[in-house]
């Protein structure tokens, strides 16, 4: 029986974190979710003045020992690797690197104790996000979908830009014989003016005076939620793509050995003979 099969890179195979469909490599995996949660948390908690004066030495030895972490899960993957070369070069890999070496470079330059230094660092802590990229099934289905969907996203964005910029052409020009009075002063100016009444924000802190100003004004709000609703369409077509997704590899009995699809109520592997979910009816 032919058998469609879901391509698992050897990365995927070998390495602890990523094989998710063992009892250990998916403890770890959500270790390592927790930890980037933690790590989220403490560089909200490290933005509070009274919270940094007082816990800064226990926001360091935490730090510390989430880098560590990261670096000792990174260098596993690395070494587990099989394209070892490519490995650095890769996006996710490099928001990896920049989430743990800043704060070691730190420590290595100016020593454990000068803790005020590591305040450059916390910018870097914020790429530990991207790890929850790889680590949630259902946010690389998503972003997979949003791939596949991206001309209609880059249609849809170049239509807005496009609008945008002639709109905040038209009424820059037209408010200039206002002069000093003008508060549409320059054109990244009034492009953002643009921007907020699209989005049916609205500041207040710049109005039209001219006739021209108030009619593309009023054509922005206007137009503001059909653009949403066009992109919110898309969106919902991607979401509902990626349950399709995740429902289908519910449903399908997939062999975690191999990532074969087989019959679903086959008990063993047509490829490579290994036990499947369903129960063996006792005889």
């Amino acid at each position: 029986m032919n058998t469609k099969k879901y391509k698992i890179s050897d990365e995927d195979k070998n390495t602890l974190f990523e094989r998710t469909n063992t009892k250990i490599g998916l403890y770890a995996n959500y270790l390592i979710i927790f930890f980037i949660f933690l790590s989220i948390i403490v560089v909200f908690l490290d933005s509070i003045p009274s919270l940094n004066e007082k816990y800064l030495i226990y926001f360091f030895i935490i730090d510390f020992i989430i880098s560590s972490i990261f670096l000792i899960e990174y260098f596993y993957r690395w070494i587990r690797s099989s394209h070892k070369k490519k490995f650095p070069f890769k996006i996710l890999n490099i928001f990896d690197l920049l989430s743990f070496l800043p704060f070691f470079i730190l420590v290595i330059i100016y020593g454990v104790g000068t803790y005020s230094i590591f305040v450059v660092f916390r910018i870097f802590r914020v790429f530990r996000i991207f790890e929850l990229i790889k680590r949630i099934n259902i946010i690389k289905n998503l972003l997979k979908s949003v791939y596949k969907h991206r001309i209609e996203y880059i249609s849809g964005i170049s239509v807005i830009l496009i609008i945008l910029i002639v709109s905040s052409t038209i009424v820059y020009f037209s408010e200039q014989k206002w002069g000093d009075a003008s508060t549409f002063n320059t054109l990244p100016n009034t492009l953002r003016w643009a921007i907020v009444t699209m989005s049916t924000t609205g500041y207040g802190d710049m109005l039209p005076i001219t006739s021209i100003g108030k009619i593309v004004a009023s054509f922005l709000m206007f137009l503001g939620p059909v653009v949403i609703a066009i992109i919110s369409s898309i969106t919902v077509i991607i979401f509902l793509e990626t349950s399709k997704i995740v429902q289908f590899s519910k449903r399908n009995n997939i062999c975690k050995n191999c990532g074969s699809n087989n019959r679903d109520k086959a008990f063993y592997c047509s490829n490579c003979g290994e036990k499947l979910k369903n129960k063996i009816p006792k005889i």
